[in-house]
């Protein structure tokens, strides 16, 4: 059995982590000049900047199994089976194509996976663009687990309204969180 494979863009993390050290900077600056009502008023301010960072640019991400991609976005996660999965194209995004157990075909782009960069030209050294194949794509490994569930005799039928169904489920916990954050920092600017 293969371990799971998160995909996400690279520069979330490192975007998240310098606004939480800029943030921590602000909040020990004031803590270290003793500006106690200061870190009352805007600590939690600072607080839902920084979960607000993580959970747009951190949080969201590909999770590939060995028979399903958890496609985790801000407020929702969806899961789709493989045996579902009709098409997955990959360019400067990705796009899932799936069925549902009443033959209807989604079409789900994931908010933040890893996509192509925009730009494919080179500095003219080659003179001009440079081919790019899909096996250089950052979600590739997503494709070769589908490509995989395909030739497996399990996912013969797929498409066919049989088997597991696309779910998608909201994420209280996000939503809960950040709805505690915003009152607190509302009750301060009271």
């Amino acid at each position: 059995m293969s371990a799971e494979i998160i995909l996400r863009q690279r520069s979330g993390p490192i975007i998240t982590i310098v606004v939480w050290a800029f943030l921590a900077f602000l909040l020990g600056d004031a803590l270290v000049r003793g500006a106690w009502e200061t870190v009352g008023r805007f600590g939690p301010a600072l607080l839902l900047i920084g979960w607000i960072a993580f959970t747009v640019l951190w949080r969201p991400a590909l999770i590939v199994g060995c028979e399903a991609v958890e496609v985790r976005e801000l407020v929702r996660t969806t899961t789709v089976p493989f045996a579902r999965i009709r098409d997955i194209r990959l360019g400067s995004t990705v796009a899932i194509e799936a069925t549902s157990a009443n033959g209807a075909v989604k079409t789900i782009r994931p908010w933040n996976a890893p996509g192509r960069p925009r730009r494919k030209t080179d500095s003219g050294i080659t003179g001009g663009t440079r081919p790019e194949s899909v096996d250089s794509h950052p979600s590739f490994r997503l494709f070769q687990r589908w490509e995989r569930a395909q030739d497996d005799e399990r996912t013969a039928r797929r498409g066919t309204g049989s088997g597991p169904t696309v779910e998608t489920r909201w994420n209280l916990g996000v939503i809960g969180v950040t709805a505690v954050l915003a009152g607190l920092v509302a009750v301060g600017l009271i």
